[in-house]
């Protein structure tokens, strides 16, 4: 994935979950702060449809490029174009230098 500043086109929202402990000691999570919102490139780069006996389960993946920096977590939730992502796997640095950030992210697609 090459990544050039003038391809930062697309504006990306960084929000962490916010979780505290119910009555029977559970993490649960009631809000999301924002972390912050970053210039971004994002690429759609794998879909997969799986059809089961109960359920139809439609996955798209997207692969991020942000400038770098140390303050993004695994958990932490990317709000694109009205659309919710998850990351699944942990934030790295393209080619191992501190000049950009590749998140590795899933959305859930749900049919109505």
């Amino acid at each position: 994935m090459y990544v050039s500043l003038n391809e930062l086109k697309q504006r990306i929202t960084i929000l962490r979950p916010v979780t505290e402990q119910d009555a029977e000691g559970n993490l649960v999570e009631h809000d999301r702060t924002e972390v912050a919102t970053v210039w971004a490139k994002v690429l759609p780069y794998a879909a997969k449809i799986s059809d089961g006996y109960a359920e139809e389960v439609k996955e798209v993946d997207y692969r991020i490029a942000i400038r770098y920096r140390t303050d993004i977590k695994v958990t932490d939730i990317i709000r694109w174009q009205g659309k919710t992502l998850q990351q699944t796997a942990p934030p790295y640095g393209k080619d191992g230098k501190h000049q950009w950030l590749i998140l590795e992210c899933r959305e859930l697609v749900e049919d109505e």
